[in-house]
């Protein structure tokens, strides 16, 4: 299909912007950014993943003499499950992410200025991924924060501190991440299969990550805890993270089937169970969105697909063929409706059983699909 008769296709149902996103991602389909090329090809035989950065800095927008006031106006706009994350700057996020821990802040004494230095510290140790990239982790932890709000907090499945852990979890998801997948890794031999024994690779270093920022002096933002809430904070946000490995799909939704059966608050394994659905689902949330959102975010991680097919070629390893999309208007289609069919509507459906006010998002998804035909039909 010609990019002009994609364009036609979201004619009256999108902004100039949004429209000018679809256009300028589709086109970056088109072959890896040669910038990227080069950066990964010296890296080739090296460490993949960005050195971790930890910001010093202290003269921070809000401090005591300068307080934090949530604007309301931005709060509604959060609200909303088309919030446009990728037209953001990111200085513009993190200002929306203190609105979005606003309460928590407040909950748990959280000191204003580590808060904002932690932000910081997660938004710069996170890659220029296409994907996944700080306005993923922005945009799952927004998507949280819209279910969160529709719910009254989640108060009837979760403590007030495990609703906090689930934001930082959702923030800190994907830390550090390469842009390729643990099947990459492990066949790489790189050291963090290694370390980790082959085993939900990437999550286990974004969760270990997560948690080493959280204890460092400066973003130690749970230090104003007990000692025993630290350590359950811990105790909750690691199986959070790990259970946004794709191998773990399945699993994740049985065990949340079977425990809400008979719901127990007071039983930790069935509040376990509903922190990894609701993560799981806010991470391959995408669909959820409106259609020239969605696509946007579509047409990104088929990018980061086929830049991974293009470094296991490079490498000489075994190739992900089933990642290997090109910019064909056709193969794309089908794996976005596949992904529906296969991930994505069941999971929602699944979770809006339970939890209220997701009719819009099951709605979004139904006519997501329906769109993804008819630009394939053409």
């Amino acid at each position: 299909m010609k990019l002009r008769e994609l364009g036609l296709q979201f004619q009256g149902i999108g902004s100039n912007t949004e429209l000018e996103l679809i256009r300028q991602t589709f086109l970056s389909l088109q072959e890896i950014d040669q910038n990227r090329k080069n950066v990964w090809l010296h890296a080739l035989y090296d460490d993949i993943l960005a050195p971790l950065y930890i910001s010093k800095l202290d003269n921070f927008k809000y401090n005591s003499s300068n307080p934090f006031v949530p604007n309301q106006d931005l709060l509604c706009q959060l609200r909303n499950k088309d919030f446009d994350t990728l037209t953001k700057p990111k200085d513009e996020l993190r200002e929306c992410l203190l609105h979005i821990f606003w309460d928590h802040m407040s909950r748990f004494d959280i000191d204003l200025v580590k808060m904002q230095r932690f932000f910081m510290a997660v938004c710069e140790n996170y890659q220029d991924n296409p994907f996944h990239s700080f306005y993923h982790a922005f945009s799952v932890c927004q998507m949280i924060f819209t279910i969160s709000e529709k719910n009254n907090k989640l108060e009837r499945f979760l403590l007030p501190m495990e609703n906090f852990a689930l934001f930082l979890s959702g923030l800190g998801h994907d830390l550090n991440h390469p842009g390729v997948t643990n099947v990459f890794m492990i066949n790489s031999r790189h050291t963090l299969a290694v370390r980790y024994n082959d085993i939900s690779v990437l999550e286990n270093h974004h969760a270990a990550t997560l948690i080493h920022f959280l204890e460092l002096s400066g973003c130690d933002i749970l230090s104003s805890m007990s000692p025993a809430d630290q350590t359950h904070m811990r105790k909750i946000i690691i199986p959070t993270v790990l259970a946004t490995d794709m191998a773990k799909h399945n699993f994740v939704m049985e065990h949340f089937i079977s425990c809400m059966r008979e719901f127990n608050k007071d039983n930790g394994e069935h509040r376990q169970s509903f922190l990894d659905i609701i993560l799981h689902a806010c991470d391959v949330g995408n669909p959820v969105m409106k259609f020239e959102l969605a696509t946007v975010w579509s047409l990104k991680i088929i990018q980061e697909f086929n830049e991974q097919v293009w470094k296991e070629e490079q490498k000489s390893i075994p190739v992900s063929e089933f990642m290997r999309i090109g910019s064909d208007i056709n193969k794309i289609k089908r794996n976005q409706i596949g992904f529906i069919d296969m991930f994505i509507h069941p999971l929602w459906m699944l979770l809006g059983n339970h939890v209220e006010g997701l009719e819009e998002y099951l709605e979004s998804i139904e006519n997501n699909r329906r769109s993804w035909e008819k630009i394939e039909n053409l």
